[in-house]
């Protein structure tokens, strides 16, 4: 093997090293965004879930205030018509 083949081969041995080194730091950054990204994910569903949770309770609770109007307005009524009757 002559001294200009083993340059050759030392060199793309070295070019060889660098492209791997620049592959796994590529490897590195995209994984980094790939956990950065579901954490991310994983906040949007939490507070998906909690914005549910506060509009299941707002119903629930808009049923409950509903409701006592209408027996509010129920017991009005009955209150009036006794007034009429006396």
């Amino acid at each position: 093997m002559s001294a200009e083949a083993i340059i050759d081969y030392e060199a793309l041995v070295a070019d060889l090293r660098h492209e791997v080194t620049r592959i796994q730091s590529e490897l590195d950054e995209a994984t980094k965004q790939g956990v950065r990204a579901a954490e991310y994910g994983l906040a949007v569903l939490e507070e998906k879930n909690q914005l549910q949770q506060h509009c299941e309770n707002l119903e629930t609770l808009y049923d409950t205030t509903k409701h006592e109007l209408q027996c509010t307005k129920h017991v009005s009524i009955t209150d009036s018509d006794l007034l009429k009757l006396l």
